[in-house]
Order: C-alpha cells, then sequence, then structure tokens
C-alpha cells in the first residue's frame, strides 16, 4: 500500500484532488482506497512521486473506512510499474 493522489473534475468540471491509498495493481488496472466516493465513469490520474497512470473509475463500493475505487488503465500507457 502506498499513499498516492487521485486527480480528477467533479460533475461541474472542476479540477479536484483528494489523497488516497493504493490498494492493489495490475497490468489493467489499479484499486485505491478514499475518503469520498468518485462517480463511476469518471476519468482520473492516480500520482504519487514522479509516476502517474491514468484510467476510468469502473466501480466504487463504499467499505467501513470510506471507498474503494476500481480503475481500468488506459491502453496507451501508464503500466509500467516500478
Amino acid at each position: 500500500m502506498a499513499r498516492v493522489d487521485i486527480l480528477w473534475g467533479d460533475t461541474d468540471g472542476t479540477p479536484r484532488v483528494t489523497p488516497a491509498t493504493l490498494e492493489d495493481k495490475s497490468h489493467s488496472g489499479v484499486s485505491v482506497r478514499l475518503k469520498d466516493p468518485i462517480q463511476i465513469g469518471s476519468h482520473i490520474t492516480v500520482r504519487w512521486g514522479s509516476e502517474q497512470v491514468s484510467g476510468t473509475v469502473t466501480n466504487c463500493r463504499r467499505e467501513k473506512s470510506g471507498f474503494i475505487l476500481g480503475v481500468k488503465l488506459e491502453a496507451d500507457g501508464g503500466r509500467d510499474w516500478k
């Protein structure tokens, strides 16, 4: 698990940033834990240090300590994890 920042635009198009925890990663997606939900279908960027990946929120479920987002990564890169 690593601390990351989630960047996205809300329903009004206002840029947003929120802290999150990277829970899991694979070649095709990531899951992150955060305090507030992000709408399914939203395009987000997950950033940590000098690294970042972008994708689309495919699911968002409530857990005891917040929400878990499932994110499908874009096909054009962002899969070379270090």
